[in-house]
């Protein structure tokens, strides 16, 4: 079974169309969803999440139609866009006690672990203030955001332009949490980007 299958995805707006978009992300996998900027991927990936309406086309999550995914089926898909989107006002430590309130899966050590293992502090004091997530280098909350969702459990990993902008060091650092990741052979990525050499 694959982990992701889009079939014939289209959709308009009045200044671009995606039309009859097709590809499969088997289990265990990294699949690339390589493209200019302006080519659709990011389209691609908010229809595949239910966040614009598609036209038409059909999309299977997981064994699953997109219009059968119930809130227990959507814990098992980990997202990271190409910024931050947590509250720039909290600490990695403050955001888990946020996370681990909204995932039944969450796992606190795996989460602590990946923070050490990336180099991320906790809730480090900085003369009087706490280390919080607006004082974060970009490499860092790309880093913060990927670990979040990987800490969570899921089977399905989707990554759009999770690693444009970033330094050779952060991209080699992330690239290597993401092929830990699908060790698992259970477990399957999808990564949208212009960097061919990702």
């Amino acid at each position: 079974m694959d982990a992701l299958t889009v079939k014939g995805l289209s959709k308009t707006y009045s200044s671009f169309t995606l039309q009859n978009i097709s590809f499969q992300v088997p289990k265990g996998t990294i699949v690339g969803l390589v493209g200019e900027n302006g080519a659709g991927k990011s389209t691609t990936i908010n229809a595949v999440l239910g966040l614009i309406k598609k036209d038409s086309g059909d999309i299977s999550i997981l064994g699953r139609h997109d219009y059968e995914m119930t809130a227990a089926d959507r814990e098992l898909i980990g997202v990271v866009f190409d910024n931050s989107n947590f509250s720039g006002e909290l600490s990695p430590k403050m955001l888990h006690k946020v996370l681990k309130d909204i995932y039944h899966t969450w796992d606190e050590a795996l989460y602590f672990s990946l923070l050490e293992k990336m180099n991320l502090p906790r809730d480090k004091k900085i003369k009087t203030c706490k280390k919080l997530v607006k004082t974060f280098s970009k490499g860092m909350k790309m880093k913060l955001s990927i670990i979040a969702a990987v800490s969570h459990h899921p089977r399905l990993l989707i990554l759009d332009e999770a690693t444009s902008g970033l330094d050779p060091v952060t991209r080699d650092d992330i690239l290597d949490l993401f092929l830990t990741f699908v060790q698992e052979e259970e477990n399957s990525i999808l990564l949208s980007s212009h960097i061919t050499s990702d």
